[in-house]
C-alpha cells in the first residue's frame, strides 16, 4: 500500500507534516511502539505508529527518528491524543528525510493498522473478484475487516448451503453451533488428521446421522495441525456443478479470512519479539511498552504458556500457529517466540480468579492437544503453563515457571504433554532445568552399560532396577511383584551394581540411578 493511498482514506483523517513528496513509498506493515529506539523490532517497510511517550526533548526526538531510519521504515505516524506533534520531531524527520504523518485523536492506531493489513489482503486476493456476484460482497467485507463469522453465516444462508468452519482442534470458527455440536466438531477435526486426502465425505453419528463433506481451508502456510476445515452438509459426489462452485466460493471466503488471521498472528509475533529476553533482563518498562500495543494491554493478569514442537528444526511457525489455535478461545491471547526457538503465549485472565483461570487455560490446552493427537505422527507437542501473573513484573517468574513445566513435559514423553507449573515436584523441577546435553550425558553414563548389556544378552536389568527402586529396595516385595526368586533378583541387582559401579545399599547411589531412569526418553 502506498503512503498516498493511506492518506487518501477519508475516515482516517491523516495528513503529512513532513515528506509529502515521498508519498509513493510502499508501506508493508504498520507497527505500534513507544520505545525510544525501536529498530531491533523493525524489519523494514513499516509505518511506525507512536504515541510519543518516549519524547523528552530534541535529543530524544533525534534518537527515535534515527533508529526508525536505520531500520528501513518508510514513515512515522505520530498520534496526537496526548498533545500536538512536537516541533523538534518534525524537524528531526525533515532533517533525516523521514515522512511524518499526523494521526488525529479520533483515529486509533488499530484503525490505521487494519487499513494497511486490509490493503495487502485485498491485493493478495484480488482474483476472488471473479467469483459469483452473491459472494463478492462477502469477500469484500472480509477483506475490509468485517467479522468473518457474521459474513460467513449470512453468505452461506444466501446461497442455501448449510456449512461450518472449524479449527484443527474442533473450535467453531463460523457457522451454526447447534447444527454441529462440540463433540461432533472435535470428532471431525480429529478424524480429518488421518484422512489422506480432502475433500472427504463422512457420516457424523452424533449430528442425526448427517452426511457431510469436509474440505481443507488451505493457505500457503497451511499444515494439518493448524488449518481450518470447511464442513458442508451433503455428499459432494451428489452435488451439481452449481453446488460445487458455490461451495468453492464459500471456501475462498474462508481462505481469505484465514489469510488475514495468519497475517495478524505474524504481526503480533513480530511486535512481541524479545519479550522473553526483556523479562529475563528485568527490563519491565520495555515489556510494558510492547504490551500496550496488544489487544488487552499491560494491565491484565496473564497465564504464560511455553511450547515446543519436537523435533524443533523448521517447526517454529507451525508451533506458533498450533498454540494460537489452542488459545483462540481466550480473547486477547497473543503468541510469539520466546527467544530460544520455542513459542511463548500470553493469555489474559480475569483478575482475582488466578487459580481457577490457570486451571481453565490448562484444561483448554489438554482438550485441544487431545484432538490433535492423531496428527502428531512426525512431531511431539510439549506445553507448559504457569500460574496467573499479576502485572508485568510477575510475568518474568511466570515465564520461567512455564518454561520449566514445558521441559518437564518433554521429559515425560508421549505425542503430547501438558504440564502446569503447580504440578512440578522438587526433583522434576531440578531435572527440567538441566540442559538437554547434560541430561543426555548423565543418562548415558549411568544407564548406557545396562542398556547395552540388555541388548546383547536379552536380559532385563533396566526393568529390574526400575522395579527394585519402586519397591524401595525390598528384596521380598520386588521379587514377588516380578514373579522371580529372590536369588534371581539378587543376581540381577549384583550385575547392575557391577556394570554401573554403584552400590544400591547406599541411598546416594540409589538417587543417582533413580534420576537417570527419570531422564529416559
Amino acid at each position: 500500500m502506498r503512503l498516498d493511498d493511506l492518506i487518501a482514506v477519508e475516515r482516517l483523517h491523516l495528513r503529512f507534516l513532513v515528506g509529502a513528496e515521498q508519498a509513493d513509498r510502499e508501506v508493508r506493515w504498520a507497527y505500534t511502539t513507544d520505545l525510544l529506539e525501536p529498530a531491533r523490532y523493525l524489519r523494514g517497510g513499516e509505518l511506525v505508529l507512536t504515541g510519543m511517550m518516549w519524547h523528552g526533548g530534541p535529543e530524544a526526538a533525534d534518537r527515535f527518528v534515527a533508529s526508525v531510519v536505520a531500520a528501513g521504515a518508510v514513515a512515522i505516524g505520530a498520534g496526537t491524543a496526548l498533545g500536538a506533534v512536537p516541533e523538534d520531531l518534525v524537524e528531526a524527520c525533515r532533517r533525516r528525510g523521514m515522512p511524518l504523518v499526523e494521526v488525529p485523536p479520533e483515529t486509533s492506531f488499530g484503525a490505521v493498522t487494519e487499513e494497511v493489513l486490509g490493503s495487502h489482503t485485498r491485493r493478495r486476493f484480488a482474483g476472488l473478484a471473479r467469483h459469483r456476484d452473491r459472494l463478492r460482497q462477502a469477500v469484500a467485507e472480509v477483506a475490509a475487516g468485517a467479522d468473518f463469522a457474521e459474513v460467513f453465516a449470512r453468505a452461506s444462508a444466501q446461497v442455501g448451503v448449510r456449512a461450518w468452519v472449524i479449527s484443527s482442534t474442533g473450535r467453531l470458527v463460523a457457522g451454526d453451533g447447534e447444527g454441529l455440536g462440540a463433540g461432533e466438531r472435535e470428532w471431525l477435526a480429529s478424524r480429518a488428521l488421518s484422512w489422506p486426502l480432502l475433500p472427504h465425505t463422512t457420516r457424523v453419528a452424533g449430528a442425526g446421522e448427517t452426511v457431510v463433506t469436509v474440505r481443507a481451508v488451505a493457505t500457503s502456510r497451511s499444515h494439518p495441525l493448524s488449518r481450518w476445515l470447511l464442513v458442508c452438509a451433503g455428499d459432494e459426489a451428489l452435488w451439481g456443478e452449481e453446488e460445487r462452485e458455490t461451495v468453492a466460493e464459500l471456501e475462498s471466503v474462508a481462505v481469505l479470512a484465514r489469510g488475514r488471521l495468519e497475517e495478524r498472528w505474524s504481526t503480533e509475533a513480530r511486535h512481541l519479539e524479545g519479550v522473553a529476553r526483556l523479562l529475563a533482563a528485568q527490563r519491565f518498562d520495555e515489556v510494558a511498552a510492547l504490551l500496550r500495543g496488544t489487544p488487552e494491554g499491560e494491565g491484565e493478569d496473564h497465564v504464560v504458556i511455553s511450547a515446543v514442537m519436537l523435533p524443533t528444526p523448521r517447526s517454529g511457525e507451525l508451533t506458533r500457529h498450533v498454540v494460537a489455535e489452542l488459545v483462540a478461545g481466550s480473547p486477547g491471547a497473543v503468541v510469539t517466540g520466546d527467544g530460544d526457538g520455542d513459542t511463548l503465549a500470553l493469555v489474559p485472565v480475569p483478575a482475582g480468579e488466578a487459580t481457577r483461570a490457570a486451571e481453565g487455560v490448562r484444561a483448554a490446552l489438554v482438550a485441544g492437544a487431545r484432538v490433535l493427537e492423531g496428527g502428531l505422527l512426525d512431531h511431539r507437542l510439549a506445553l507448559g503453563s504457569s500460574s496467573a501473573a499479576r502485572g508485568v513484573p510477575e510475568l518474568r517468574g511466570a515465564a520461567v515457571e512455564a518454561r520449566h513445566a514445558r521441559r518437564l513435559a518433554e521429559l515425560r514423553g508421549g505425542r503430547w504433554r501438558v504440564i502446569a507449573g503447580a504440578e512440578i515436584d522438587s526433583h522434576e523441577l531440578l531435572l527440567a532445568s538441566v540442559p538437554e546435553e547434560v541430561q543426555s550425558s548423565y543418562r548415558e553414563r549411568l544407564l548406557g552399560p545396562l542398556i547395552a548389556y540388555d541388548r546383547d544378552h536379552r536380559s532385563e536389568l533396566v526393568e529390574t532396577l526400575e522395579r527394585f527402586l519402586e519397591h524401595s529396595g525390598s528384596w521380598q516385595r520386588c521379587a514377588a511383584a516380578m514373579h522371580v526368586h529372590v536369588n534371581t533378583l539378587r543376581y540381577r541387582i549384583g550385575r547392575v551394581e557391577e556394570l554401573t559401579g554403584r552400590d544400591l545399599s547406599e541411598l546416594e547411589h540409589r538417587v543417582d540411578l533413580f534420576l537417570a531412569l527419570k531422564l529416559r526418553d
